[in-house]
C-alpha cells in the first residue's frame, strides 16, 4: 500500500474519531435552558398576585330613613335612604370600603320602582356605591295601595342588600344585625281623578 493511500486513511480515520467525541461542558439540557434565569423573581405561591379585592355579600344594609310624596306625580312617593353605621348619630362608612348595591325587597309587597318619576337625589338602584364621600341616595316607588276615598292606604318597608369590597380581610361590617336596616314607607293620598263634564253641544239632534 502506499503511503499517500495510506495517508489519506489515517485522515479519515482522525475526522470521524473528532465528529464522535463529546464534550460533557458543551451539552445543553433544554428543560434547563427553558427555566434559564431571566432576571425576574419567581412569585410566591404564599403570596397571590391577584389584584382583585375582597368582595362579600351583605344581605341587608344598615340603612335608614323615610318617604315623602312626589310632586307632580300621584301615588308616587320618594324613598330617602341614609347609610346608618355604626349607628344613627355617627353613620360612616369606613375608608377603603365600598358597597354596591345589587337589590332591593319591599315589605308587603305594595310599592313598586317606577321608571315613570325620578326624585332629586341620586338613584340607589343605577349601581349606586356607599362610600364614605357618598351615604345617601334615594328610589321612586310608586304605590300600588294609596289613599283613596274608597281604600285605606298600605305602609311598607324597604331594604337594600349589596357588595361590600374591602382593601384587606376580613371584609365585614360588625353588629350590622342589631341595627336599622329599613326605610318607611308610607301610602300617599290620592285624589280620585275628576270626571270631565259632559258637553251638551256634542250631542248629535236626530233630524
Amino acid at each position: 500500500m502506499s503511503r499517500s493511500l495510506l495517508a489519506v486513511i489515517a485522515s479519515a480515520l482522525l475526522f470521524l474519531a473528532a465528529c464522535g467525541s463529546t464534550d460533557g461542558g458543551s451539552e445543553v439540557d433544554i428543560t434547563d435552558a427553558s427555566s434559564a434565569t431571566t432576571g425576574n423573581e419567581d412569585p410566591d405561591p404564599d403570596e397571590p398576585t391577584d389584584p382583585d379585592e375582597p368582595v362579600v355579600a351583605v344581605p341587608t344594609l344598615p340603612i335608614g330613613g323615610g318617604s315623602y310624596p312626589l310632586d307632580g306625580t300621584p301615588g308616587v312617593v320618594c324613598a330617602d335612604v341614609s347609610w346608618l353605621w355604626p349607628d344613627g348619630n355617627n353613620p360612616s362608612v369606613p375608608e377603603g370600603i365600598s358597597v354596591r348595591v345589587t337589590e332591593y325587597e319591599v315589605e308587603p309587597e305594595v310599592f313598586e320602582p317606577t321608571a315613570d318619576a325620578a326624585c332629586d337625589g341620586t338613584s340607589c338602584l343605577d349601581g349606586f356605591v356607599f362610600t364614605a364621600d357618598s351615604t345617601g341616595c334615594q328610589i321612586a316607588m310608586r304605590s300600588l295601595v294609596p289613599w283613596t276615598d274608597e281604600q285605606e292606604g298600605e305602609d311598607a318597608v324597604l331594604r337594600l342588600g349589596g357588595e361590600m369590597t374591602c382593601p384587606t380581610e376580613p371584609c365585614e361590617l360588625e353588629n350590622v344585625e342589631g341595627g336599622d336596616t329599613e326605610v318607611n314607607l308610607e301610602a300617599p293620598e290620592v285624589d280620585p281623578e275628576p270626571t270631565e263634564p259632559t258637553d251638551p253641544t256634542d250631542s248629535t239632534e236626530s233630524g
